[in-house]
């Protein structure tokens, strides 16, 4: 049974092989690119469950290239780098990336990577609550179309805000407990379905993009708990 269709761009032949093999052993359909301008193509042409993207390639950096995806698309990217430097995960989950790996890669751990990140995609899609609208201070959730739009100041005017999968994931989970203190262990384990917290800077990137889209009047509505999570009110 094919458990969906992987894009592995990265341009050491030897680690996209070993990549390939591992995925296809587990029942995934692979296609391989070995620049952005080939992954490119592939993206335009074939329905891809999951990427995954070299942070650096030949003739483009696969952090400018999954930016420029994020205005079209929103299929899952696992970045793949040279280093741990947690700038550059910083970077690459800022630049859209939802999960981030240091090489060398240990396979069985992408392979757990890769389908705990379809597994979150796959949920989100069919995870269409009740029809409901909910209106906050500074924007109001469509939560059976997963749409959310920005209010101003006196909820007359709105526009429409484009969050990532991720984003609204965190946006449901937040307005489902508010007033209540989220840890980042029970945020990652709504998030990305697992009980592996992996690096909390993943959380604490992702929850900083979503601030900046909803949080326009700068009134604190996701407050921090240093070392804890957060707490969300809508003010």
């Amino acid at each position: 049974m094919n458990k969906g269709k992987i894009l592995v761009v990265e341009d050491d032949e030897k680690l996209s092989f070993a990549m390939k093999a591992k995925l296809e052993k587990n029942a995934y359909q692979v296609i391989s690119a070995y620049t952005v301008r080939e992954a490119e193509a592939l993206v335009r042409k074939e329905q891809i469950d999951l990427i995954l993207l070299e942070a650096e390639l030949p003739d483009e950096s696969g952090l400018d290239f999954c930016k420029r995806l994020r205005k079209t698309i929103f299929t899952p990217v696992v970045f793949v780098g040279s280093t741990s430097d947690g700038d550059l995960i910083v970077e690459a989950l800022n630049n859209g990336g939802d999960d981030y790996m240091a090489k060398p890669l240990d396979l069985k751990v992408l392979l757990a990577r890769v389908e705990s990140n379809i597994r979150r995609q796959r949920a989100y899609r069919k995870d269409v609550l009740n029809g409901e609208i909910i209106v906050f201070r500074q924007f109001k959730v469509d939560l059976s179309r997963h749409m959310v739009w920005k209010m101003d100041e006196d909820g007359r005017k709105q526009k429409k805000l484009h969050l990532s999968p991720i984003e609204y994931k965190l946006l449901e989970l937040f307005i489902s407990n508010m007033g209540r203190l989220l840890t980042y262990e029970e945020i990652y384990q709504y998030v990305w379905k697992t009980d592996d917290l992996g690096d909390v800077r993943t959380v604490m990137v992702h929850v900083s993009n979503l601030r900046k889209k909803i949080n326009y009047l700068e009134s604190n509505m996701i407050q921090t708990v240093r070392g804890t999570g957060y707490v969300f009110y809508d003010r």
